[in-house]
C-alpha cells in the first residue's frame, strides 16, 4: 500500500489499460466515465473494483477535485490474500466499499429503467391525446408509424427488486457492523466483494443498453428532419387553425411537451432552438392550412410497391419543371436500355453527363423542399441519402433493401459522421462552414474574388456571408459535385444515380456506418495516438501566462457521399484558418473496400497536409525539419543515402514509379505499412523511412511497451522518451507555476497532460 496524490482533473487511469491496481479514495472524489455513462465517487469508493474481475479498467477514471488514495497492487482476485493478510480490518473495509458501490450501481440501473419506461409511457399518452385532439377539431390524423411501433422499455432479465434492497440495506451499516458479519474472514468478504463486482457489470451493462434505448427513440421526440411527435402537434395546429374554433388545448399541449423536451436534456440547444422558434414565430391566424395539403407527408414506408414510379414520386417531390422532367425521363430511360452502361464512348458519356446535370438540379430543389416540409417520403430519402432515383437502374432486391434502410439511417450518424443530406442541413443551420472548393478557397474567399471581379458588389457581398441558402449552393455546387465524382473511384464510368452495377454482394454489407468509420479510425488513433493532436495557443494573462503551447486533440468530420464507391478523400485537413478545427473526411456511403484500409490511406494524407498547412511555404524548407521536409529531402536524394542498401533504393524506386512520383503518395504507403505492419513488429520499412515516421507519428505507449525489446526499435524508442520527458517536465514546471498565480488547470490543460502519458 501507498499514498497516492492526485491533482483535479488529472485523467490517471484509462479505459482499456491493464489493471495494475485498485485506489482506496481517502480524500476527494473521482469522476468514472464509461462509454455512455459518468459518476461521482467519493470518499471511501474504491477505484477499480468494478474490474476486479477482468484485467482491464471498463472506465476513464478523471480526479474531480484534488485526491489522496491509497494504492493496493492488484492483477487478480488472489491479491486479496495479500492485501487482507497485511492487516485483517481490510476485509471489511473492501467489502464496505464494494456493497456501498454496488448499492449506487443499482440505485442508477433502477433510475434508468423507470425514466425509460416513463419515456415510453409519456410518448404514448402524448400520441393518444392528439389523436383525442384530432377528433375534437375533426381534423384527419396521420398514423406515425414509427412512434406506434416504438416498443416499451423493457430488459431482458431485469434485477429483481431483492437484489436492490438487499444491497441498499448492507450499504447503510457501519463498518463496525460489517466486520462483525464477516468475522474477518477473508474466504467470505471476497465472496462479498466479488459477488457485488457481478451485481455492478450487470447494472452497468443494463444502463448502457438503456441509454441505447432511450439514443435510438429519442428522435421520435424530437430530430433535425422533424419526422417526429413536436411536428406532429405543430402541424395538427396548423389544420386547426383553419377551423376557426379556440386552439387553446393545441396550444396549450404544444407547450407541456416543449417544456417536457427541455427537461429531458437528450437534445442540444441549438436543435430545440431551432426547431420552437419555427413554432413560435408562426402565425396561425396568417397562415391558415386549408384542403388536404398538409405538410407533413406520410411516408409509403409501411406500404412497400415493388415497381412503383420512385422517379416520378422524386421529380413530383421536388417540383422540377415538367418539361425537364419529362426530358429527365427520357434520358434516364435511355440510359437503362444500354447494353454496356459502363461503355466510355462518347454518345453513352453525353448521356451520362446529362443524367448528372439533372441529378443534382433536382437533388437541390429536393433538398430545399425538405425544409419547408417537416415529413419526407421514403423515396426521396432514398434520393437524398443513397443516390437512388430508379428501382430498375438499382435492381429490385436492392431497392427493397434501400426501403428498408431507410429506417435504420440514424446508424450513418454520429457526433462526427454526417450523410450527405445531414452534412448540408448542418451548413444551413449555421454548425458547420461550406468547405473549400477545388481551387482551395473558402466561402469568404470565394465571395472576395466574385467582389474583385466584378461580379458582386460590397453590398451584395455582406449580404451573402450571412445568406444559409448561399452557403448551402457553395457547399452543393463544389464539395458535394467533386467528391461524389471522386469517391466513386472510376471517374470515366462515374453517374449519381445509383445502379446495380455498383452493388456488389448485397447493400446491406456495402453500407458504410458511423460505428465502422469510428471504429477503423480509433483503430488509427491507438496506434498513432498524435494523429488528431495539434499545438494550440494557451493564454492567461490575469494569472500572468503569457502564452504556452499546448496539445489538443481535434477528431475530423466524416461525410458520406451518396453512391456505392472505392475511394475515400481528405478533402481539407481543418474546417477554416484555425489550427484547432475539424478536418473533412469523405467517404462513400456504400463500399466493398475494407473500410481501415480506406481510413489508413485518408489518414496518411491528413498527416502530409497538416504538416504542409502548419509549415506554410517551408514545408519542404530541410533547414526547418518537418514530416514533410524530412521526407522531401529522403525521397529526393535517396540514391546518395549511404544508410539505405541497394534493394532499400530499389524498392523506393519502384514505390515512386507506383505514385507516379508524387512523394505525398510515397509518404502514404509507408504510413500505411507503418500502422498495418510496423506496428505490430512485422518489418516493412527502411531504417530512414522508419526514423523519420517514428519521429513525427510516434507509436502510442501500449506498442511501443511491446516492441521495446525490439533492436529495430529500441534506440530511436529511448532517444523519444528522453525527448517526451523534457517537454513533460517542462509542462509540469509551468504548470505548478500557473496554480500558485491562482490559475486552474481546465479541460484542455488536462488533455495536455494526459498526452504525455500516451
Amino acid at each position: 500500500m501507498e499514498t497516492v496524490k492526485v491533482s483535479k482533473g488529472r485523467h490517471f487511469l484509462k479505459r482499456g489499460e491493464k489493471i495494475k491496481g485498485l485506489f482506496v479514495i481517502l480524500q476527494g472524489s473521482v469522476r468514472a466515465i464509461t462509454k455512455n455513462d459518468e459518476m461521482d465517487m467519493g470518499a471511501g469508493s474504491i477505484v477499480g473494483l468494478m474490474e476486479s474481475a477482468s484485467d482491464a479498467y471498463l472506465c476513464d477514471y478523471v480526479a474531480a477535485t484534488d485526491c489522496v488514495l491509497y494504492a493496493y497492487p492488484y492483477r487478480s482476485t488472489e491479491d486479496y490474500k495479500k492485501i487482507f493478510a497485511a492487516d485483517e480490518k481490510y476485509v471489511a473495509v473492501f467489502t464496505m466499499g464494494a456493497v456501498r458501490q454496488a448499492a449506487t450501481m443499482l440505485k442508477r440501473y433502477d433510475a434508468f429503467l423507470n425514466g425509460a419506461q416513463k419515456y415510453y409511457v409519456t410518448l404514448m399518452d402524448f400520441y393518444g391525446e392528439y389523436k383525442k385532439l384530432c377528433n375534437d377539431y375533426q381534423v384527419p390524423e396521420k398514423h406515425f408509424k414509427h412512434l406506434t411501433s416504438m416498443p416499451p422499455a423493457v430488459v431482458e432479465h431485469p434485477i429483481e427488486q431483492w437484489t436492490m434492497e438487499y444491497y441498499g440495506k448492507m450499504a447503510t451499516f457501519s463498518l463496525k457492523s460489517i466486520d462483525q458479519i464477516l468475522l474477518r474472514d477473508y474466504v467470505v468478504g471476497i465472496g462479498e466483494i466479488q459477488n457485488a463486482v457481478c451485481w455492478m457489470l450487470r447494472a452497468l451493462s443494463l444502463i448502457e443498453e438503456l441509454k441505447n434505448y432511450l439514443r435510438v427513440h429519442k428522435e421520435l421526440l424530437l430530430s433535425p428532419g422533424g419526422e417526429d411527435l413536436f411536428q406532429l402537434y405543430f402541424e395538427l395546429a396548423r389544420k386547426a387553425a383553419g377551423t376557426g374554433v379556440d386552439m387553446e388545448p393545441i396550444l396549450e399541449k404544444i407547450s407541456e411537451i416543449m417544456q417536457y423536451i427541455r427537461g429531458t436534456h437528450f437534445f442540444p440547444e441549438k436543435l430545440m432552438d431551432a426547431r420552437f422558434q419555427e413554432y413560435e414565430s408562426f402565425d396561425f391566424y396568417e397562415n391558415v392550412e386549408l384542403g388536404d395539403t398538409d405538410v407533413w407527408v406520410e411516408d409509403d414506408q409501411e406500404a412497400y410497391e415493388e415497381g412503383a414510379d420512385y422517379l416520378g414520386q422524386i421529380l413530383s417531390y421536388s417540383e422540377y419543371d415538367a418539361e425537364k422532367a419529362d426530358a429527365f425521363r427520357k434520358i434516364v430511360q435511355e440510359y437503362k436500355n444500354l447494353p454496356d452502361r459502363l461503355a466510355t464512348t462518347d454518345d453513352v458519356r453525353k448521356l451520362r453527363k446529362q443524367i448528372t446535370q439533372g441529378f443534382y438540379d433536382i437533388y437541390e430543389l429536393a433538398f430545399y423542399r425538405t425544409l419547408k416540409k417537416g415529413r419526407i417520403p421514403t423515396s426521396v430519402k432514398m434520393f437524398l441519402n443513397f443516390g437512388f432515383m430508379d428501382e430498375e437502374l438499382a435492381g429490385e432486391d436492392n431497392t427493397r433493401s434501400l426501403y428498408d434502410m431507410v429506417a435504420k439511417l440514424g446508424s450513418c450518424k454520429a457526433d462526427n459522421v454526417y450523410t450527405i443530406y445531414e452534412w448540408l442541413m448542418s451548413v444551413y443551420r449555421g454548425e458547420n462552414e461550406p468547405s473549400r472548393n477545388e481551387f482551395d478557397m473558402d466561402y469568404i474567399s470565394f465571395l472576395n474574388e466574385q467582389k474583385k471581379t466584378g461580379r458582386i458588389t460590397a453590398a451584395q457581398m455582406k449580404e451573402m456571408q450571412e445568406d444559409m441558402h448561399e452557403k448551402v449552393d457553395f457547399e452543393m455546387k463544389n464539395m458535394f459535385v467533386s467528391t461524389n465524382r471522386a469517391t466513386y473511384g472510376k471517374i470515366s464510368t462515374f453517374c449519381p444515380v445509383l445502379c446495380e452495377d455498383d452493388i456488389i454482394g448485397t447493400a446491406e454489407n456495402m453500407l458504410i456506418t458511423a460505428d465502422k468509420v469510428n471504429t477503423a479510425l480509433n483503430g488509427i488513433r491507438k496506434v498513432d495516438f498524435s494523429l488528431f493532436y495539434r499545438e494550440v495557443g494557451f493564454s492567461d494573462p490575469e494569472h500572468d501566462l503569457n502564452l504556452e503551447q499546448i496539445q489538443k486533440e481535434v477528431l475530423p468530420n466524416i461525410i458520406l457521399m451518396p453512391n456505392a464507391g472505392t475511394k475515400a478523400m481528405m478533402w481539407q485537413e481543418t474546417a477554416g484558418i484555425k489550427k484547432d478545427t475539424s478536418a473533412r473526411f469523405i467517404f462513400p456511403i456504400f463500399t466493398v473496400v475494407d473500410v481501415e484500409e480506406m481510413m489508413i490511406e485518408v489518414c496518411g494524407r491528413f498527416r502530409w497536409e497538416m504538416c504542409r498547412k502548419i509549415q506554410g511555404v517551408r514545408w519542404n524548407d530541410i533547414t526547418e525539419p518537418s514530416l514533410t521536409s524530412e521526407y522531401n529531402d529522403y525521397i529526393q536524394y535517396y540514391r546518395k543515402n549511404h544508410d539505405l542498401s541497394p534493394d532499400a533504393k530499389d524498392k523506393i524506386k519502384n514505390s515512386l514509379t507506383k505514385a507516379k512520383n508524387n512523394f505525398r503518395e510515397v509518404f502514404v504507403r509507408d504510413y500505411h505499412s507503418w500502422v498495418r505492419y510496423e506496428s505490430k513488429g512485422s518489418f516493412r520499412l527502411n531504417k530512414v523511412a522508419r526514423d523519420i515516421i517514428f519521429r513525427y507519428c510516434p507509436f502510442n505507449k501500449e506498442v511501443r511497451t511491446l516492441l521495446r525489446a525490439n533492436p529495430m526499435y529500441r534506440e530511436i524508442f529511448e532517444k523519444y522518451e528522453i525527448l517526451k520527458e523534457r517537454k513533460k517536465r517542462h509542462v509540469e514546471l509551468w504548470y505548478d507555476r500557473y496554480q500558485k498565480r491562482g490559475g486552474e488547470i481546465n479541460e484542455d490543460l488536462r488533455v495536455n497532460w494526459d498526452f504525455y502519458d500516451l
